[in-house]
């Protein structure tokens, strides 16, 4: 007989890992399968398939197990890979997949019919596949929602993205699975080098913002510019070598919309004689000083997240409008002092996307594009001269591997991998904001899908007769209410402590399983009293650093980041006999992995202190 029980318990961790698949599930309601339905009996439900008037058992009629067996294998396995599996079933063949891989082969499961997969969570407990960290889960159709789930995955280990068929599932609909699985190539292209530079920059992020919250503590919210601006168009300005060609239209219209330029060619722009009415930096490290060197940056107001390079934020320090992506230092910030969160930009890997996001935040109806060529052109330019780029020569590319994809004005132009995952970014965007009318004016540049080339005189046209004043206006009033900097020792003095102790605990508990003695890791010896009392020190860590929310994105960000990844790697790796001896090697790991993050994390807090005092 068909059960409900199970639904609420996998409904619980479906709402925590897969937010987009159980909204999915939930509009659905009662609607039965399109192509499958359960028998019952009294012993069991049996998944089949619905084929016109003829139906056969999902998993075949005798000894299902055997099935998947034979199709588990007779695949050909690659370690440090993302695998996509066609079709979720009643999770036998994914249940095996899992038990049966490797611990760093990630996986994820595409199902057409949010019904079914409804129905089968309705039957079968199925917690142990959607509460594995290796499992990712996709359901309906593969548009841009369908992937969010899947988009803060720890990918920074995959090496390559594998599809699996699972031949009675994929038939029901080939079609779909082949589109599933192109589609999660191309998300994997955009999001897996974001995550390994998240990952490689995590330190630099933690440093730099504690370095500028001195600067930046009472920095106005760009939050407070929302939907001013529906009026006004706004120009983008990237440093495509297309930009060279539209100086002049930029001082035609400097008065008629809101000029935002990157740190890039903000140089080029302030030697012409055009100021932009913002500019904006996003990344961490110190090349980006290269755009503000040898220039003037008076009367040009700087829009950054806490994270930006320390040295351009003290140069700007006073005319900044700040945001906050995800950056718990801040957080903890705001809710010690009672104020709301942060507001959230775009960071994904191009400065030119927070721009794009700033221009949704102000409710800019019209958004142009300058230097947003994104592609190479013949010549093997792809930046802009004067420009932080062409100091170095960086605005030549020497690599001629890429796409050919259709250009604004030539059948086809060149675009690099780097440049790929911007127009990518670009376009998903563009998809998101139906309401906004984009346009491109790189002739030279790659075709934007839903952002068409148009002509400077077009342009000017399309502007109309608009004006930029307000602009300025408002973002100086904004500046003009900066308070005093908070005493910040005492707004972290909590968050402090939460790390201290939890390094002091896991020191203690990693030094205490060093030395353990080797004889304990036989079978013999599993309910050894040391061992039993190091794996429930587990879970006093676990106790401990689950206690305050806000703290523990504080500390699991920064030098933690890193350590964790590599603390993945390495139990990996580890394996014995002893289930309970392979876990104690497994929380040591742990263990130091999070001392080491806590006392880098107390150190630089330590010289934050310090510094800050002394600065008073």
């Amino acid at each position: 007989m068909k059960s409900q029980s199970m639904l609420p318990a996998n409904e619980n961790i479906l709402r925590l890992r897969f937010p987009v698949v159980h909204q999915r599930i939930i509009e659905i309601g009662a609607r039965m399968p399109d192509s499958f339905f359960y028998e019952d009996s009294e012993e069991k439900s049996v998944l089949m398939i619905q084929r016109g008037e003829n139906s056969f058992p999902a998993y075949g009629a005798h000894k299902p197990e055997q099935l998947i067996k034979r199709w588990y294998n007779g695949l050909t396995m690659a370690k440090e890979s993302l695998y996509a599996i066609s079709g979720f079933g009643d999770g036998s063949h994914i249940r095996h997949f899992m038990n049966e891989s490797a611990s760093g082969t990630n996986f994820m499961a595409a199902e057409k019919d949010p019904a079914l997969l409804r129905e089968t969570l309705a039957r079968f407990d199925c917690s142990d596949i959607l509460a594995n960290d290796r499992f990712m889960l996709g359901v309906g159709e593969p548009d841009d929602d369908y992937f969010k789930d899947i988009q803060g995955a720890a990918l920074t280990g995959v090496g390559d993205i594998n599809g699996l068929i699972f031949a009675p599932l994929h038939s029901v609909d080939e079609g779909y699975y082949d589109k599933m699985r192109n589609e999660l190539v191309r998300q994997y292209l955009v999001v897996r080098p974001l995550m390994e530079v998240n990952v490689r920059t995590a330190v630099d992020i933690q440093e730099n913002t504690f370095e500028n919250l001195p600067h930046l503590a009472t920095a106005p919210d760009v939050g407070e510019l929302e939907g001013k601006f529906k009026d006004t168009p706004l120009i983008l300005v990237g440093a495509g070598p297309s930009l060279d060609e539209s100086i002049e239209f930029l001082r035609s219209v400097q008065d008629k919309a809101i000029i935002v330029a990157s740190n890039s060619p903000y140089r080029k722009l302030i030697n012409q004689g055009i100021k932009p009415h913002l500019v904006v930096t996003a990344d961490p490290l110190s090349p980006t000083l290269a755009g503000f060197e040898n220039v003037s940056l008076e009367g040009v107001p700087l829009a950054c997240p806490f994270s930006a390079y320390p040295e351009i934020v003290k140069r700007f320090s006073g005319r900044i409008l700040s945001w906050c992506t995800f950056n718990p230092i801040v957080d903890v910030l705001r809710e010690q002092r009672g104020e709301k969160l942060g507001t959230k930009i775009l960071e994904k890997g191009t400065v030119s996307a927070c721009i794009l996001d700033l221009a949704r935040l102000f409710g800019c109806k019209k958004v142009l594009f300058i230097g947003q060529d994104m592609s190479v052109r013949d010549d093997g330019r792809y930046y802009s001269e004067d420009t932080s780029y062409s100091d170095t020569g960086a605005h030549f590319s020497t690599s001629s591997s890429g796409q050919r994809l259709p250009g604004n004005t030539q059948e086809k132009v060149l675009v690099e991998g780097r440049l790929f995952v911007y127009l990518k970014t670009f376009e998903q965007f563009i998809e998101q904001q139906p309401s906004v009318e984009y346009r491109n004016l790189a002739r030279t540049g790659v075709k934007i899908s839903g952002a068409p080339y148009q002509t400077y005189e077009d342009a000017i046209t399309w502007i109309g007769d608009t004006e930029s004043s307000s602009f300025k206006k408002a973002v100086d009033h904004l500046l003009s209410k900066q308070g005093d900097c908070p005493d910040l020792k005492e707004i972290y003095s909590s968050s402090y402590k939460y790390v201290q102790d939890i390094m002091e605990l896991t020191l203690a508990a990693a030094v205490k399983t060093e030395m353990l003695p080797e004889k304990l890791s036989g079978t013999n010896y599993s309910e050894n009293k040391a061992v039993k009392d190091l794996l429930s020190e587990g879970g006093k860590v676990n106790q401990l650093v689950d206690s305050n929310k806000t703290f523990w994105n504080f500390l699991f960000e920064g030098k933690t980041k890193g350590e964790l990844v590599n603390y993945r790697r390495v139990i990996r790796d580890i394996e014995f006999p002893n289930q309970n001896w392979a876990a104690i090697q497994r929380n040591k790991e742990y263990f130091w992995s999070l001392s080491e993050g806590c006392h880098w994390l107390l150190s630089k807090m330590d010289h934050f202190f310090e510094s800050n005092l002394n600065s008073n």
